[in-house]
């Protein structure tokens, strides 16, 4: 996908090319990112090594509190 398009995808009633027709109307990625920032956090659009598209969400943990899911990997929880 054209870097340009990465950020286009998260508008409402986007639908990238590949999308067979009927198959929704183009609104899950605003509505995951909008509850993602609502949440004070991210929704990104990275390649994937080998092809693909990845979504990399990333919210911001309460201090003081320990994460979760202690035996997750680090990259996976910070």
């Amino acid at each position: 996908m054209p870097d340009k398009a990465k950020e286009r995808i998260f508008e409402p009633f986007q639908r990238y090319g590949d999308a067979p027709r009927g198959a929704g109307v183009g609104l899950g990625l605003a509505v995951a990112r909008g509850f993602a920032e609502a949440m004070g956090g991210t929704l990104t659009a990275e390649d994937t090594p080998g092809g693909g598209m990845t979504m990399v969400l990333t919210l911001k943990s309460t201090p003081g509190r320990p994460p979760a899911a202690p035996d997750l990997p680090a990259h996976i929880t910070s």
